[in-house]
């Protein structure tokens, strides 16, 4: 009987302009980087191209790495998103849990107390995660916080064990 293959999730950030990536395997206990990076839609484009853009980009990612579950990092509820940007952002997070869904991929969402909650820890030591750049054995240290916040929720995604 073969070993079967690792759990594999894809784990997305976005902002008004950009989507931030990793794909983790392995445990919670264990987790493993095998590629992250991040993806900008060309200027040029409308909202609407640009959406679809995006959707094209994850589906590629999809297509590449073979992910189980992909994982939307959500802004915080108490989140003051009156602006532009932050429209922009929800958009973006909503075309990427609809392009996983796509796929027939499970997607798992939320903000930075439910990713907590997957972790078995409280919202603030989450929190040291990022800012520290240490989470369970992988060093993020060199990573943008945005793109330790798709690590942090690929890794909350994983199985515990």
């Amino acid at each position: 009987m073969g070993r079967e293959k690792p759990t594999r999730v894809l784990g997305l950030r976005a902002d008004a302009t950009k989507i931030y990536w990793a794909i983790v395997e392995g445990t919670q206990a264990q987790p493993v980087v095998v590629e992250r990076d991040d993806a900008t839609a060309p200027g040029t484009f409308t909202d609407a191209q640009a959406l679809g853009w995006f959707r094209d980009r994850v589906h590629l990612i999809i297509d590449k790495y073979a992910p189980h579950v992909v994982a939307v990092r959500l802004p915080e509820a108490m989140a003051r998103g009156a602006g532009d940007g932050f429209r922009r952002r929800l958009r973006i997070e909503g075309v990427l849990m609809e392009a996983g869904h796509a796929k027939g991929l499970a997607v798992n969402h939320g903000a930075l107390a439910t990713i907590a909650s997957l972790l078995g820890t409280k919202a603030k030591e989450a929190k040291a995660y990022l800012d520290d750049g240490d989470l369970r054995g992988l060093d993020l240290t060199s990573m943008a916080r945005t793109l330790r916040e798709a690590v942090l929720v690929a890794v909350a995604s994983l199985p515990v064990e």
